[in-house]
């Protein structure tokens, strides 16, 4: 494995320059915005990557993640270090053949909701919290599209304030950033997360169709195979995960 990565970095190994990238700015520990910078499990491994591969990774902050998706969209950015894979962005981006790491999909809503949700068709009529850019896969998307009310923020705490408050439903949210956005932004005594997993997409780096960097692709998707079965990536989700958490403390949050 190791003398056919050798090969293939030396065969799509080009002129060192800096590669403008973007990610989710509210996603942890996938990826955060911290200080105007981004951080997170899939900021450092794309650095990592494109480092061993003589470029320099400029990640750029921006407002929301339909921002980050339509920068790299029209040209201002070639990298996006995570993203799902959906029908709609195969169109613009192209994709590792091995994801970062996956990410179950459930739901929170209000402590008080006595109501389980084991089935999309539950969610008829409800009002769904979904983020500007969220897509969690091609099912979700078109069902709630066509049979709920969706409203979009730009920030996670926005959705569990407006959860919090009965405004809205339902929030869709990976897992484990739920857990730790709870814990963050101290939310567990108000809204629960539903033992039911809804679906379950991954994460996978995406680099815009027209750029050179696509040849880099394999390169890049063996290494984050190789990455996987070596568990770095669960060491540094673990340490990014606990990055997070540390970066202040949780108190309650208001009441409203």
């Amino acid at each position: 494995m190791r003398i056919l990565l050798l090969l293939l970095m030396l065969a799509t190994r080009v002129e060192a320059r800096t590669v403008l990238a973007c990610g989710h700015p509210v996603y942890p520990p996938i990826s955060w915005a911290q200080d105007r910078q981004l951080t997170g499990i899939a900021p450092h491994l794309a650095e990592k990557l494109f480092r061993e591969l003589g470029h320099t990774l400029a990640l750029s902050v921006f407002g929301n993640w339909e921002r980050c998706l339509q920068e790299a969209r029209t040209g201002r950015v070639e990298v996006i270090v995570a993203a799902y894979q959906t029908a709609q962005r195969q169109q613009d981006f192209r994709f590792t053949d091995y994801p970062i790491i996956a990410d179950p999909i459930i739901l929170l809503t209000h402590a008080d909701n006595p109501e389980p949700v084991t089935r999309l068709e539950q969610l008829k009529g409800k009002t769904i919290g979904l983020l500007f850019g969220d897509s969690f896969g091609d099912e979700f998307d078109d069902f709630v599209r066509q049979e709920a009310f969706v409203e979009r923020v730009s920030e996670g705490r926005q959705n569990m304030m407006k959860l919090a408050m009965g405004r809205i439903d339902y929030m869709p949210i990976g897992k484990l950033t739920a857990s730790l956005q709870l814990q963050h932004f101290a939310y567990r005594s108000r809204l629960k997360p539903l033992p039911n997993i809804i679906t379950i997409e991954q994460y996978y780096l995406a680099i815009r169709r027209d750029s050179p960097l696509v040849k880099h692709l394999p390169y890049l998707s063996a290494r984050i195979n190789e990455l996987t079965v070596e568990k770095y990536i669960q060491y540094i989700t673990e340490h990014y995960s606990q990055d997070y958490l540390s970066r202040r403390p949780a108190g309650e949050a208001p009441a409203r």
